[in-house]
Formats: structure tokens, sequence, C-alpha cells
């Protein structure tokens, strides 16, 4: 999930204000979001008696009885960098055995920001595991190196996944053309988290946070004071693109023509404009971030010294999580807009790979994850095991029973309505972002500017795709 490709569990409750301050990113969204309420407790219960859950017995959850079985005992390598050790994991592959005796599940860990180029070499080398949990960026790229299994045919026999039921913002990522490779199984939006107490101690009103550019523009110069080590944001040379994104597509501009994927446009005026704004933030970041990651700036952002903090809704539970004295000190809203409200939505996929000799066997896996109970037991986890996550299906996101103890939830499920999927198939992205991450990270450095990051970066590129 996310840059950082990795999920991460909240062991106790958000703050009740997400839901609210969120609910208001709407495409027309001018207002600012209404004051802050801290919630002082966990919620109350987990979705044990999540909404959709089957309670027919494990005898009939064999999702797909079209699917041949194994005749004899086969084993499914799963690659992911999830936690398998764990009571949820640990019940789900048993239960998932138990229903299917010939196929035993064996969980390959892969550090997250190892996962893509390791399936790229496996694939090259005709030795790719069965299955795996990728970031839905990896999907698209892996399946057009002619490494995985195209869905389509499984999904037509399978009782449980409907496309129509995937939110389409989630679902879209998972496709080539109309080829769909991946199942979308977990997901987040992006926001702003700030530092209340922080805002207070310039003079700004703490429940009321950037609502355009220009107020944030505001906000982090007020807020950055470098002699006493405070700053108003943070920016990050080796995710400079990922983070970008928004930037441009509030700005109006995109990252490639639709029409031709060959064509890099984020050097329009529309991206000079937002590479310039967006490159500008360094003077207010700690120059000791400026190499490092986003993960890295969750404990600066916790101890208060940056007080703004663009990230999904996994860094809620990490700050409850990681850093409970911070608690009751910051909040979440949705970022500033510009001519347009626009956010990174993230998601993971689980895809079968074509040299699997156990497609069949792969795919009856991913396929019971992407059961409700399993889907729900993930994302929005247990009484023992919660968790802040989305999941990517309609019927489970708008029933309102899944929001009874957690409603901060349901404004980051609101804000998906601000959601920016660009809809160009590009294989080389992956190659291409790499050259305008290191361009506007000359730019935080200052041996540049922002408009020159995206016009070079543009023209290498581009020169790359041309070979």
């Amino acid at each position: 999930m996310r840059k950082d490709k990795s999920l991460v569990w909240a062991v106790t409750g958000l703050l009740v204000v997400a839901s609210l301050l969120f609910a208001s990113c709407t495409p027309q969204a001018t207002e600012p979001p209404p004051p802050a309420e801290t919630a002082t407790e966990a919620p109350e219960a987990g979705p044990t008696d999540a909404p959709g859950a089957p309670t027919e017995p494990a005898a009939d959850k064999n999702y797909s009885p079209e699917v041949p079985e194994p005749d004899e005992p086969v084993t499914v390598t799963w690659a992911t960098w999830i936690n398998t050790d764990t009571p949820f994991w640990k019940q789900t592959i048993e239960e998932f055995q138990s229903v299917h005796p010939n196929i035993t599940i064996e969980a390959q860990s892969v550090p997250g920001e190892e996962m893509f180029d390791k399936l790229l070499a496996q694939i090259a080398a005709g030795n790719p595991p069965d299955t795996a949990y990728v970031s839905d960026w990896m999907t698209g790229s892996l399946a057009q190196n002619e490494g995985l299994v195209a869905l389509d045919d499984y999904i037509a026999k399978s009782n449980i996944i409907d496309p129509a039921d995937y939110v389409e913002a989630f679902l879209q990522p998972a496709k080539v053309g109309e080829v769909q490779y991946g199942l979308p199984f977990a997901g987040e939006t992006t926001g702003l988290f700030w530092r209340t107490d922080r805002f207070e101690e310039v003079g700004l009103d703490p429940t009321h946070p950037p609502s355009n550019w220009e107020e944030f523009q505001e906000y982090a110069e007020k807020l950055t004071d470098k002699d006493n080590s405070k700053y108003g944001y943070a920016v990050f040379a080796p995710e400079a693109a990922y983070y970008f994104y928004p930037w441009l597509w509030q700005a109006g501009g995109e990252q490639v023509d639709p029409e031709n994927p060959n064509d890099i446009v984020w050097d329009s005026p529309e991206g000079q404009r937002a590479a310039d704004f967006y490159t500008n933030l360094a003077n207010y970041s700690p120059e000791d971030l400026l190499n490092a990651s986003s993960w890295d700036g969750r404990v600066p952002f916790a101890n208060g010294d940056v007080a703004m903090y663009m990230a999904g809704t996994w860094f809620a539970g990490t700050l409850l999580t990681e850093f409970p004295d911070a608690t009751g000190l910051w909040s979440a809203a949705p970022l500033p807009t510009d001519k347009r409200c626009a956010t990174t939505i993230a998601g993971d996929h689980l895809v079968v790979f074509k040299a699997s000799k156990n497609q069949d066997a792969a795919f009856k896996w991913i396929e019971w994850l992407s059961a409700p109970e399993n889907m729900l037991g993930y994302t929005m986890g247990n009484p023992t095991e919660p968790g802040t996550l989305l999941p990517p299906k309609t019927t489970l996101l708008e029933d309102p029973a899944l929001y009874e103890n957690r409603p901060y939830m349901l404004g980051f499920k609101d804000n998906m309505e601000c959601a920016y999927v660009p809809t160009a198939d590009q294989p080389r992205m992956y190659e291409i972002e790499q050259i305008l991450t290191e361009y506007l990270g000359q730019a935080f450095y200052g041996e540049i500017d922002g408009k020159t990051a995206v016009i070079e970066s543009a023209k290498e590129g581009e020169e790359l795709l041309s070979k």
C-alpha cells in the first residue's frame, strides 16, 4: 500500500474527527472542515459480525466449483510483505486448507521495497511464486511484462467475485485495457495530517486546516522556525514523484497523454506551475529528511517538529500504535485543492503468475481472500487486530453497519470522491517515474527549479520510451 508498499495495522481506535473532516472532500468542496473532536476511547468492538460475512458451513465455501481442484497435494507459494504470523492469517490459511485439502499455502516473506524488482527477476528467470500480494502500481507493469494470468475466465466461474461490485477507482489499476489481472484487496485515500498544537502555537485555527494552495503556502511559512528546528511540512527526494502527483492533478495536469502513453505531459504549463509550488515546499522541510522516506518522516511529525504531513489512512493507525503520546495533538483533513479536487488512491492486489504450475489452486487462494469476511478481517480488522484500511467492494463500503463502531473510516471512504486514477497504460511508467523523481529531488536541493525538473525529466523520459 502506498509508496512504501506496506500495510500498517492500528491497535487502538482512530480519531472520530477524521470522518467529519474527510467528508468535506468533494469535487465542489470549498468550505473548511468542522471543528475537531478527539476520540478518547477505542471502538467497542471489531467487525466480528461484519456485514456480508457468510454463515454457511466450511464445506460450502468452495466458491468456484467449476475451477478444478488438484488431484494430488500441491503447494501454492504466496509472496507477500504482510506479517502472516498473526491469529487472523493463521486462521485464514487453516480454514482455506480445510476446504481445499489438496492445497497447502506457503507464505514467502518479501520486504515491500524489494517486491517489484524481485518479481521481475523471477519472471525473467521463469520461477516466480504462484501468486503474490502486490501494490496496485505493480500490476500493470507485471502484466505487460507477460508475467500475470488474465483472471477474467476465472472470475466468470466464481460465485463471490463480481467486477461490478468493486469501486472503479480500485478496480481500474488491476486492469490493462479491459483485461483484469489483479483482484483488489485493500485500499486507502490520501489526506493531510496536521498538528493542532503547532497550529495554536503560531496563531492558526487548529480546527481549520489549509483548504487551498494559497493557504497551504501561508501556513507552511508560519509553521517554520528553522532556528528552533520546527517545520511546516516534509518532502522526501526518494519519493518525490509519488507525492508530486496530487499537486499535478489538482493543477489540471497529467503524467502521460492517455491517447499516446509515450508522450510525457507532466511538463505542461499546469505541470510546471505545480512543480514550482511543490519543490518550493522544501524551504519548509527539515533538511535531514530530504534524502529520507515518508516512513522516516512519521517520527518528526509525531514529536511535533513537522506540523503538516501528507499520508493515507495507514498513518492514523501508525500514530496511535507507535506514538500514543501524540494522541489528541493531531487531526486529518482532505488535501488542499487548486483547480480541482484530486487525491491519490492506493491499493493492493492479489495476482497469479503465468509461470505457475498451480494456476487453478492459486486462483482459489486469492478468491478465498476476496470473500467478504476475509477481506473485512484484513482491512477493518477484529477486536484484537483492528485495521485502518478500506475494503474495495461497494457492498461492503456502503453498509452502514461497517462504521457503527469506527466512524473515522467513513470519512476516508467519502474521500474517494476526490480520488484520481490515470487511465493511460504505460508499461514503463515505473522507469520514467524514477527519472522524474531524480529531477524533482535536484529541485528540492536547489540545483534546479521545479519547472526545469519537469521539462528535463519529460525529455529524458521520452528518449527512454523511444528506445
